[in-house]
């Protein structure tokens, strides 16, 4: 059983609901999320894609997480929501909840936890269990959880929502809010200690992230028709979240991107890798008409600029939109498709894979 921390000092820290746009299509296909990796669900794989990938963008202090942490703990807290069904939106099916907490010892714990949420996510109104599939105190969520999914709720049962909670609790429980490097051997275990304080279950959690690094190499670009909808949908609502941010040339985010950059980031959170040139971009996926793009689809451009043709690239957002970072001295942006300058300069329309 999970033991939350409230960092050092049992601080609470007052969070702003950040929507990531998570990828909550359960029937479709992980695409280029790693292979080989058949005891983790698809929607369960995707979310811990999705957290990984969005936490530095939105905690530029926390750097280095990978999905491996994230499926590491999910490994050991519920094995992947094992034995659970998930719904087309990403919630486990019957919801899942840990011993009762009564200081019996149920869990390994023998500290009770009389009831904090009135029985709202375990069903118990006289002591707390450990909730969801990063197995969450109903105390911590009231603190830590986030809605990822952007329907108005914070859930620990649903997967989205777990993982980004758990990612973003990770890295705002350090001491003071200090900066935390998940690929520093320290400041991973120091997280891991915060996420449970017993180091036996943070040498299980690391034996866990070991093997799914190992097989996070494995990596391959999609194949076939392309990437999935629900990858490219994923990708789009990533790149939305970064209008207004500044061009800058060889930018690859978190603060400021070129359209390369943008787009090669937008399309690594949704669990896909892309070359990150623009001259490559283009031939890493089937060539479309312009008339059936779909959101996260490539839209390139030759405008002028050095470095070979195509020169620019955008991504496309739905409704005749797409985002596109400009250039120098302008911000990131929505802007129509259709537009007389870039329409004058199309060159081809990519499906990423």
């Amino acid at each position: 059983m999970i033991r939350h921390a409230l960092g050092a000092a049992g601080a609470l820290f007052l969070l702003v609901p950040v929507f990531i746009g998570a990828l909550t299509d359960g029937g479709e296909q992980a695409g280029a999320l790693p292979q080989g990796i058949a005891e983790i669900p698809d929607a369960v794989l995707r979310a811990y894609v999705q957290a990984a990938g969005g936490l530095e963008t939105e905690y530029p202090g926390c750097t280095g997480m990978a999905w491996p942490v994230l499926a590491g703990i999910g490994k050991v807290e519920s094995d992947h929501a094992a034995g659970h069904r998930l719904s087309s939106t990403g919630r486990a099916r019957p919801p899942i909840t840990g011993p009762r907490l009564d200081g019996t010892g149920a869990g390994g714990n023998t500290t009770a936890h009389t009831d904090s949420d009135h029985g709202r996510w375990d069903g118990d109104t006289e002591f707390d269990r450990a909730v969801g599939p990063m197995q969450f105190l109903p105390a911590t969520w009231a603190s830590y959880g986030l809605d990822a999914t952007g329907d108005g709720t914070a859930d620990p049962h649903n997967v989205f929502d777990a993982a980004w909670s758990a990612a973003v609790y990770l890295c705002l429980s350090s001491p003071e809010a200090a900066a935390v490097d998940f690929t520093d051997t320290d400041d991973l275990h120091a997280a891991l200690l915060r996420y449970n304080r017993s180091a036996s279950y943070a040498q299980k959690v690391r034996g866990h992230i070991d093997t799914y690094t190992a097989l996070a190499a494995r990596t391959v670009p999609v194949s076939g028709a392309g990437a999935s909808s629900a990858q490219g949908r994923s990708a789009a609502r990533w790149a939305l979240d970064q209008v207004g941010k500044p061009y800058l040339w060889g930018g690859t985010g978190p603060g400021a991107f070129d359209c390369s950059g943008l787009v090669m980031r937008a399309w690594e959170a949704a669990g896909v890798r892309l070359p990150r040139v623009t001259t490559d971009q283009v031939n890493a996926g089937r060539r479309i008409a312009l008339d059936q793009v779909q959101p996260g689809d490539l839209l390139f451009y030759e405008t002028g600029a050095p470095g070979g043709s195509p020169s620019h690239v955008t991504m496309y957002v739905g409704d005749g939109q797409m985002v596109n970072a400009p250039g120098t001295g302008r911000s990131i942006r929505v802007e129509p498709v259709g537009g007389a300058y870039y329409s004058a300069r199309f060159v081809a329309a990519v499906r990423p894979g």
